[in-house]
């Protein structure tokens, strides 16, 4: 192998050495037998004669040896390379178009893959990844904790659950009292800033294969109720706050206006296991010292649980082992949490699954249709091709009548479509390359300038893992694959037609004009109608998206965004009720004081956001109903001119005022939903509980009614809602500010902050931003993907057409003499374009059929994402027909009126 290899290198760099000495051995042999010859008698030319005829000529001969020479394919594959390259200097108009059709194709494939592969395919960063599972369960009744198990059934399911090596768990934004998980305060590094907390168990990092780069982990002990006040911090908070100080480890922090101290810091590519989550610090989870679920219970807060399945376990093993343990820990439950438990649903699925959430299906349609595209360049190309090899027939003919065989011919036509395919890669890299930036960049808050086209459109499309979108080295692969794939996609029917050349017909017809056959004819119209119909379905895919985004932003939002600024505070879930009245009472009025403020409010809420926890209600005198059977509404504590802020209208009665306070009766107002659906819309005076505890509830009564408000996005469903004086229902945690102004509401944004830290120092505000802004967050995602798709069905549509005028123009320019001989004989200019047009009406007619065809049968991918329009929607269908077919009898008609201007005269002369 070694000799054959040294043999192949030698021959190739010293070609000319090895040429001559070839050429003189050749000339040796010869003159060697030319002597023998003339030795035997014959006449020195005749001799010479005989001995070239025995050795098949001198050029022959040496081809021969070429033959079997090592490196001789290495030198033929340099050879058909060169002339690849030749040939599209000499045809830059087709080798261009080529390029650049591909490039667009491999290109946005790429940008897509790079995306799958990141959240979809690539391993997670933690050792043994493929063995980590996430373990949730759903409530379908009461819908209070999906996601998480609450803590006593955590704590009953480490020991028990022997499918799992170890399990850990985390509590993130539980909502009790006190708690420290969440979003809270850190103080004392200087401008107090918001962080996010979670708490998690002591084998948390150990069950993830994390150790701490700074100090150390949680001990076992730490955890649990009454344990000690220890946080380890994120890498890019101890960079970004302490400077990377190493003695940080021990000393102390202020979170929540409680004191920690330091343990350990987390190396820099650690990620939380969430797609939503990436704390900043973490504290140990204070769990419950019992497993014990029953009616003195004080906490119920759910915990996400992640475990390590044991090597000779199985996914299913342990989902039929939860099951189990799902069924009896019933058993032990109070009557209370016997009927909340009722039908819930456990499950086990890998951790990787799981963070890939709610991208998996966007991502693959979005693939499925970059993948189409491609698909029509393809065929572009392979068109473009097929035209081409008529043109070189007579070129093909004349190399095989030199003694290049089948398989040469069609390696030479392979290697030029690589060439090609590989021009269009390089360039199709650089564009996923710049895509990839941008969405890097759109996962980076303030990346951009707000309210830029490109933040709207980029808005962390994938979240935090929208940093890990990139082009890799398995991402090289796939284009490499990809190139390939085109190549044989594009360049296999050309290769085989040229390998398939008749000699002698094409050496006769030399001196004559060349068509193309019946066969290749027939290739070129099925290759139009598949491209026809591959735009069809993008195009019927784009308008149904566009009319679900419409139907979107045409949802009654219940609340008016413009000219309004919104933000949020954060304060202590342990603060006195008293303190934060105080808060708001010194804020409520510099707000108000801004200039060009017209009403100023606080709300635990606002318009959009998701609902907070909702509240039990309870109707009438009689015994309060079970757990289950308690009626829920949505409910938000809010300022008085919280309604005049939002815009939101009081259709009766009144809004709240400064005398509805603690000491006065209790009262709320109500939306429509819930007016009709708990009073049939006679809410007004009416009256009702909100239940605090077992037989324990604070009646209120309704002073108002008010529009229905969405929230939860502008998808979201309007489900009944009440709210409550911030003075009466104090709320705990996030605060949110909402501003009505009659100037610029981003003007206001230093003076908001200004006021904020004269009523509390201490106080960090964010999210800093305009309604409008929040109202193009919540949409993003939908408007992200209807312009995509929208985009490639458009790149689609215009390929498509650039492959209508191309087939239809070398179909003419192949009938010029027909078309100029029936002009001669009286044939009418529009009988021409008749003839061309109705020949590519049935192509885009029959493409077309086929498209609404595929249409039909894959809308129901895209259901999921729709809004108000049905996969079948009759109007998005008939657009894209109409569309695609308008548009390809347009490219259609260019080369029909180029054929009615056909001059018989010019015709004859060029034959």
């Amino acid at each position: 192998m070694c000799s054959q290899v040294r043999s192949a290198l030698r021959n190739l760099l010293h070609k000319r050495k090895i040429e001559s000495d070839l050429d003189a051995e050749v000339r040796g042999y010869v003159d060697a037998v030319t002597d023998e010859k003339i030795t035997a008698g014959l006449p020195p030319d005749e001799a010479r004669r005989r001995a070239l005829s025995e050795s098949g000529g001198m050029e022959q001969l040496k081809q021969a040896v070429r033959n079997h020479r090592a490196g001789m394919l290495a030198e033929s594959l340099g050879q058909d390379i060169r002339y690849g390259l030749r040939q599209m200097r000499h045809n830059p108009a087709f080798s261009w178009t080529a390029v650049i059709t591909l490039g667009l194709g491999i290109g946005a494939t790429t940008a897509i893959f790079s995306a799958v592969y990141a959240l979809l395919i690539r391993p997670l960063p933690y050792p043994g990844s493929s063995r980590l599972m996430e373990i949730s369960q759903g409530w379908p009744k009461s819908g209070d904790y999906g996601g998480g198990l609450v803590q006593q059934d955590f704590l009953a399911a480490q020991p028990s659950l022997k499918s799992f090596s170890s399990i850990a768990g985390y509590i993130y934004d539980s909502g009790v009292a006190g708690s420290y998980s969440g979003d809270q305060n850190l103080t004392g590094t200087g401008d107090p800033i918001r962080v996010k907390t979670v708490r998690i168990t002591a084998n948390f990092l150990p069950v993830l294969g994390v150790t701490p780069v700074q100090g150390r982990n949680f001990l076992g002990s730490e955890d649990r109720e009454g344990g000690p006040s220890v946080a380890i911090l994120s890498h890019r908070l101890w960079e970004s706050e302490y400077g990377g100080d190493a003695k940080i480890i021990g000393s102390s922090i202020l979170l929540g206006g409680k004191a920690w101290t330091v343990v350990g810091v987390l190396p820099a590519h650690f990620i939380f296991p969430h797609s939503a989550i990436e704390p900043d610090v973490y504290i140990p989870a204070d769990l419950l010292a019992s497993t014990n679920l029953g009616a003195t219970s004080v906490t119920v807060e759910p915990v996400g649980m992640i475990g390590r399945l044991r090597d000779d376990a199985s996914i299913q093993q342990a989902q039929t082992e939860l099951n189990l343990f799902a069924k009896n820990r019933v058993k032990g439950y109070d009557s209370l949490f016997v009927e909340w438990a009722e039908g819930r649903q456990m499950t086990v699925e890998p951790l990787h699954h799981y963070l890939a959430g709610d991208d998996r299906e966007p991502l693959m349609i979005l693939l499925a249709c970059v993948g189409a595209v491609l698909l029509i360049a393809c065929v572009n190309v392979a068109n473009l091709q097929l035209a081409r090899a008529v043109a070189r027939e007579h070129e093909m003919a004349l190399r095989g009548a030199m003694g290049a065989g089948r398989l040469r011919l069609m390696r030479q036509s392979l290697v030029e479509s690589l060439t090609l395919a590989t021009m269009a890669a390089l360039l199709g890299l650089g564009i996923a390359e710049a895509v990839t930036w941008l969405i890097r960049r759109g996962g980076m808050p303030g990346s951009f300038t707000s309210g830029s086209f490109i933040a709207d459109l980029l808005e962390a499309p994938f979240g935090k893992l929208s940093a890990a979108v990139q082009v890799n080295g398995w991402v090289l692969a796939f284009t490499a694959g990809l190139t390939l794939l085109t190549t044989v996609l594009f360049g296999l029917a050309p290769a085989i037609g040229a390998s398939r050349i008749d000699l002698r017909t094409s050496l006769q017809n030399s001196a004559r004009s060349v068509s193309s056959g019946r066969r290749q004819r027939r290739l070129r119209s099925v290759l139009l109608m598949a491209e026809i119909g591959l735009a069809v379905v993008l195009l019927t895919g784009a308008g149904l998206l566009i009319r679900s985004f419409v139907n979107v932003l045409r949802n009654d939002s219940g609340f008016d965004a413009r000219r309004s600024l919104t933000a949020q505070i954060q304060r202590n879930r342990s603060e006195a009720p008293q303190k934060l009245s105080s808060f708001v009472q010194q804020l409520l009025p510099r707000l108000q004081a801004l200039p060009g403020v017209q009403a100023a409010a606080i709300a635990s809420g606002l318009p959009l956001q998701n609902c907070p926890r909702p509240r039990r209600l309870k109707f009438g005198d009689g015994p309060q109903p079970s757990y289950m059977a308690q009626p829920r509404a949505c409910s938000i504590s809010v300022s008085p001119q919280y309604f005049r802020a939002a815009g939101t209208s009081v259709l009766q009665g009144r809004p709240f005022s400064g005398e509805d306070n603690a000491d006065t009766v209790a009262v709320a107002i109500v939306n429509q939903a819930f007016a009709r659906q708990y009073f049939n819309g006679d809410a007004l005076g009416r009256q009702f509980g909100a239940i605090e505890g077992p037989d324990k509830f604070t009646r209120m009564t309704i002073v108002g009614i008010v529009q229905n408000v969405r929230y939860g996005g502008l998808t979201g469903t309007v489900g009944p809602a009440i709210y409550l004086p911030l003075d009466q229902v104090p709320t705990q945690g996030e605060l949110d500010i909402l501003l009505r102004t009659t100037i610029e509401p981003g003007s206001l944004s230093s003076g908001l902050r200004k006021a904020v830290a004269d009523a509390d120092p201490d106080q960090p505000l964010f999210d800093v931003e305009t309604m409008d802004e929040r109202m193009s967050q919540s949409v993003a995602q939908q408007r992200l993907m209807m312009l995509l798709i929208a985009s490639f069905a458009g790149l689609a549509m215009i390929l498509a057409a650039v492959g209508i005028y191309g087939v239809f123009a070398y179909w003419v320019s192949q009938r010029r003499q027909e078309m100029g001989i029936r002009l001669a004989l009286g044939a009418s200019r529009a009988r021409v374009v008749r003839l061309v047009s109705v020949q590519a009406l049935r192509l885009i007619l029959a493409g077309s059929a086929l498209g609404v065809g595929a249409a039909f049968l894959l809308s129901k991918w895209l259901s999921s994402m729709l809004v108000g329009v049905t996969g079948h929607d009759p109007i998005s269908f008939t657009a894209a027909w109409v569309l695609m077919t308008v548009i390809a009898l347009l490219a259609s008609l260019i080369p029909a009126a180029q054929a009615a201007r056909t001059d018989l005269i010019s015709v004859l002369h060029s034959d």
